[in-house]
């Protein structure tokens, strides 16, 4: 196939006009990589012969305009080659095979990437594009050339949006300033962020772009203020620094800019202390500060509207002096920087040569929206959106390492910032060396020490001020785990008394009880039991049966959910058990046991128990607990042989149960007040309650209570409670 693309060999005047544009655009280049794109744009013409845009335009010219796009960004030639076939792998006869053979292993890198990031279809809006986004910045920390790609991707479409419905370039720009604005800005592409930013403006808001239009319009003052500013400030510098060679340029801030701010603060486009711009590019930074100075002579500067980006770059890699000076009553940003200090900024030099920081990680900025990766879509488009947007601040550990987070973080952020272990048992801090409470919100040069305890635990509290997700997902995953192990606590001693009193072997009675829950192991079967998701009365019935069978006797109907605890007394069964029936005037009622989670009850015939009388409760080996009547002879006889026997009883009303309910909670007043008010809500009658504080620092409560829920669902309200961390109710 013949690399030469003459405009002959073309026979269309859109695909001649976009091929010598993209010619134009890489004038600079060697023989040898002008020959390569020549071949890769004949490779992807003859691919996508036949389709065409939806303009009618054919749809090569897409592709090689975004060539374009990155050729301008100052791109390697395995970019721009990269993005002429971008499209070839996932719309075409071309596969990857193809690309890595004729133009070699970087080139089909970036055709991969590119492809994986476009190739997620669904019906699901918020699904589809949070598949796209996460796939996006995966791509992004594994080669950043491929977002390169896809954000002049994005551009060229915006530039030919205009064929689309409404409705979806509304959708497609109000995406585009959500994400893809604040990520060129993220990677330094100033250029391409300000028109990107601007084109979406226009079909997402559509009547205040043009109002806006009209009022800049009316400002005719602006661009006046823009030229007088750009001649004095030349007529200074040649006056007091002639010797020196400089450059002078200057801009109306662009709209989207603008609206945001005026929108967004509700102030007038006066207010705005960069509305109106002008730039000094000269060639080193000594030159820099020696231009400041000359400014500060000519113009009087706005206090604490210096910002010195030399000495402390932004997170973006971007670098330059910024003041803001008065010219006859309004405000004017001078920006003065270096001509290397220029091109980084306009072309973004973080996606090309700089990308990665000194430790060989990506950004502190793309750690975070890494993090988020697993989260639900809604929160994930939301959480990615606000940390791409947000602001940067800059905070320092007491040894001097500095760490980056979000405008808004508190300490808590930072203390996760620096080490999971440090936010898990983060216990106070101090800012500037004077204690602070742990919501308190940093600022740009805090220097933060944290105080760690190795006995606490992240509060749920926390989620009310932590905005990274490193921080919000550490701390859900504490109390996750905390509650798993709680559970499993709680279920294992519910296995213990299962597996205790047995009739069948170990082995037999632990393959029942997986088989009936349908778990793998016997640590899930515990947990599931704990949190109240495994029925220990069936677990215990179909021990029970398994047991008859395998003995040969055919199972009556169950009446007990664990096997016996000890042997029945003689004579327990000599009248028709049951209890007594309940007096006038008094609510239909039942016993139950607390702490005895799924251990059956049954009824003698020495005694009947009376409603809302006292009771007795005999360990049973075959038959669970026996209920007696708080003055029965035969119990009273028993208990005093063996006080071990002994069960705890209580009555209450149809339709409910007792349990006993075990927390371990922050040591915060008012805690058992929100505690107990909880329990109200839920409907609980509290029969007892015990708290004391432990050796980990954390308050331990006990509470013994009536309830209507069952436990998983009483349990799941407890762990809701701020401040509380582990809640087991058996």
């Amino acid at each position: 196939m013949s690399p030469d693309p003459s405009p002959e060999r073309y026979a269309d005047p859109y695909v001649d006009t976009a091929v010598a544009e993209l010619e134009a655009a890489v004038t600079a280049w060697d023989e040898p990589d002008r020959a390569q794109l020549r071949k890769a744009v004949v490779y992807g013409i003859e691919a996508h012969t036949g389709q065409n845009r939806k303009s009618g335009e054919p749809y090569i010219t897409h592709p090689l305009a975004v060539a374009k796009i990155v050729a301008e960004l100052g791109a390697e030639p395995a970019t721009v080659i990269g993005a002429v076939l971008h499209d070839t792998v996932e719309d075409t006869w071309v596969t990857l095979e193809d690309v890595d053979r004729e133009f070699g292993p970087q080139v089909a890198l970036l055709v991969d990437g590119a492809t994986k990031v476009a190739a997620v279809r669904g019906d699901d809006p918020d699904r589809v594009e949070a598949s796209r986004l996460r796939k996006l910045f995966v791509a992004l920390a594994a080669d950043p050339r491929v977002v390169t790609i896809k954000l002049a991707d994005r551009l060229h479409n915006l530039r030919t949006i205009g064929s689309l419905p409404s409705a979806k370039a509304a959708r497609i720009g109000r995406e585009s300033l959500a994400i893809h604005g604040p990520l060129a800005h993220r990677l330094g592409f100033a250029l391409m962020k300000a028109e990107l930013e601007d084109r979406a403006f226009a079909v997402a808001h559509p009547d205040e772009y043009l109002e806006l239009i009209a009022d800049l319009k009316d400002r005719p003052y602006l661009e006046l203020t823009l030229r007088e500013a750009m001649s004095r400030l030349g007529d200074h510098l040649d006056a007091h620094d002639g010797d020196r060679p400089h450059e002078i340029t200057g801009r109306i801030k662009h709209l989207w800019s603008i609206y945001r701010k005026t929108a967004d603060a509700g102030r007038d486009l006066e207010s705005l202390h960069d509305l109106i711009g002008v730039r000094v590019v000269v060639d080193d930074v000594e030159d820099c500060y020696r231009v400041l100075g000359l400014v500060h002579a000519l113009w009087e500067p706005v206090p604490d509207r210096f910002k010195d980006y030399i000495a402390r770059p932004k997170f973006n890699a971007y670098r330059s002096l910024h003041t803001t000076v008065l010219l006859r009553g309004r405000m004017v940003e001078v920006q003065v920087r270096t001509r290397r200090m220029h091109a980084e900024a306009e072309h973004g030099s973080a996606a090309h040569h700089a990308y990665k920081q000194g430790t060989g990680t990506e950004p502190q900025w793309l750690s975070r929206v890494l993090a988020w990766h697993d989260a639900e879509d809604s929160e994930y488009l939301t959480a990615v959106a606000g940390e791409l947007q947000s602001q940067e601040i800059w905070v320092l550990t007491p040894q001097g390492d500095v760490h980056s987070l979000p405008v808004g973080a508190s300490v808590v952020d930072f203390a996760y910032a620096v080490h999971s272990q440090i936010g898990d048992r983060c216990s106070g801090a101090r800012v500037n060396g004077a204690l602070v409470p742990l919501n308190t919100r940093l600022v740009s040069g805090n220097t933060v020490e944290i105080i760690t305890r190795r006995t606490t635990g992240p509060s749920l509290d926390w989620l009310e001020w932590t905005v990274t997700a490193r921080a919000r997902q550490r701390i859900r995953a504490w109390h996750t785990r905390a509650r798993r192990d709680s559970d499993r606590a709680a279920g294992e001693a519910a296995l213990v008394t299962l597996l205790s009193r047995r009739r069948l072997s170990r082995a037999q009675a632990e393959e029942v009880l997986l088989r009936t829950a349908n778990v793998d192991d016997l640590d899930l079967l515990a947990e599931e039991i704990g949190a109240g998701r495994a029925d220990v009365t069936m677990l215990a019935g179909a021990l029970s049966a398994a047991a008859l069978t395998a003995s040969g006797t055919v199972p009556e109907p169950p009446t007990a959910s664990i096997p016996a605890l000890t042997e029945p007394a003689a004579g327990e069964a000599e009248t028709p058990p049951g209890p007594a029936p309940s007096p006038p005037g008094v609510a239909p009622m039942q016993v139950a046991a607390p702490g005895l989670s799924g251990v059956a009850l049954t009824w003698p015939g020495c005694c009947h128990a009376v409603p809302g009388h006292g009771l007795l409760g005999v360990l049973s080996r075959t038959r669970g607990v026996v209920v007696h009547a708080g003055d029965c002879r035969q119990a009273l006889a028993h208990l005093a042989k063996d006080p071990a026997r002994s069960a705890r009883l209580a009555w209450v009303r149809a339709g409910s149960q007792m349990s006993v309910i075990e927390l371990v909670c922050e040591n915060t007043p008012g805690m058992v007040a929100r505690v107990v008010i909880a329990l109200a809500e839920a409907g609980c009658d509290i029969e007892a309650s015990t708290s004391y504080i432990g050796q980990d620092g954390a308050g331990h409560q006990t509470y013994e209570v009536i309830h209507p829920d069952n436990r998983g669902q009483l349990a799941g309200r407890l762990r809701e409670l701020p401040g509380v961390r582990s809640a087991s109710v058996r």
